[in-house]
């Protein structure tokens, strides 16, 4: 969704008067104000209705806004993908920035009639040329992941800096990774953290957590182990999932804290139960280990089966561990078997512990 800018009752007032004027920009503003109900009274069909308009007038972005509402309707009878399309090809045929963006990104998601990905990647690129930093961020992206193009890291960089320069977030914290893994451009932690503090000031999470790490390891700034904690303690607070078990890091090292097992298993829980599987490992590990003062077995098997639901070997072979330690037959049974299943899905601990106990891998 495009942002617009936050008006009040007068101006929208003033930009109807000129609508009904027949100004078909002001008849394209209005219908934005219509559509997201700035200074007006939110009304899609009222939104339609200026749309069309403006698009009579030749006003094509107003046509790429309009073919737009009709791909989002819910109503029961609404125009078809191919004539949504079709809309889109016009706008984007007289040089519609909107039209060509919109155009691409339906036949990236596959929603196109008569075009393909391979479609994509053109109109993408068109946009682009033509400064469109939404063009430039999905070519980048595109090269990255080599959809309909071959795998290129370095034009992949090269997209996401030209979107970066035209204020793309998105692309900046992307290139902000591409710098600190060295990833189609020459390494550099320092240009990492410059971008990753742009992006982290503009509220991205991950952006945030990054440069956290880059604090705490020391790289491309001087290591520093409070500051790593305000960025990753940043990060949390958007409910960065990645922040919280990097807190948990800390808490259980003891970098620049006091060490505590205790709040770092608390932490790792709490970073699990909002999706992080490494989090959930970690707590798990951490549980299960009978010296750590976080101790909890069965807290501990509950991750771990957790994470095995998942697919994950490691956890599957944990389980087993555990289980083969408690007492009576069914349950140590049940632990060899888990043992089993991780050895048959690769995992090369159950493997070897299989063949020392004489079973075949």
């Amino acid at each position: 969704m495009r942002m617009i800018e936050q008006i009040n009752a007068e101006q929208a007032a003033a930009i109807r008067a000129a609508a009904e004027k027949g100004d078909a920009k002001a008849q394209e503003r209005l219908g934005d104000l219509c559509r997201f109900g700035e200074g007006v009274r939110r009304n899609v069909d009222e939104a339609e209705t200026w749309y069309k308009k403006a698009s009579d007038q030749g006003n094509w972005d107003a046509l790429a806004k309009l073919a737009r509402l009709y791909e989002l309707s819910r109503k029961e009878v609404k125009p078809s993908a191919r004539a949504v399309e079709g809309l889109y090809q016009k706008a984007a045929g007289h040089g519609s920035l909107l039209g060509m963006e919109r155009l691409a990104d339906m036949y990236l998601k596959g929603r196109g009639v008569n075009g393909t990905r391979a479609d994509a990647i053109t109109w993408y690129r068109k946009a682009a040329d033509a400064g469109s930093m939404h063009g430039m961020f999905w070519l980048g992206l595109m090269y990255e992941n080599g959809i309909e193009v071959e795998q290129d890291y370095a034009e992949a960089a090269k997209w996401l800096a030209a979107a970066a320069e035209h204020g793309q977030d998105a692309a900046m914290s992307n290139l902000a990774v591409y710098y600190e893994e060295g990833k189609g451009v020459a390494q550099d932690y320092a240009k990492a953290a410059e971008l990753y503090r742009k992006c982290a000031d503009k509220g991205i999470a991950q952006s945030a957590c990054r440069l956290g790490s880059l604090y705490e390891r020391g790289l491309g700034v001087q290591q520093d182990y409070a500051e790593a904690m305000k960025w990753y303690r940043k990060a949390a607070e958007a409910d960065c999932s990645e922040a919280v078990c990097r807190i948990g890091d800390m808490y259980l090292k003891g970098l620049g804290i006091p060490a505590d097992p205790g709040v770092a298993a608390q932490l790792y829980v709490k970073a699990a139960e909002h999706g992080s599987w490494e989090a959930e490992i970690k707590a798990a590990d951490l549980m299960s280990d009978e010296k750590s003062p976080a101790h909890d077995r069965k807290k501990a098997l509950e991750l771990y089966m957790a994470a095995a639901a998942h697919a994950n070997v490691y956890a599957e072979y944990r389980i087993g561990c555990l289980l083969e330690k408690e007492d009576g037959l069914e349950k140590q049974m049940e632990g060899f078997n888990w043992i089993q299943m991780a050895a048959k899905n690769g995992y090369k601990d159950a493997q070897q512990k299989l063949l020392v106990l004489g079973f075949s891998a």
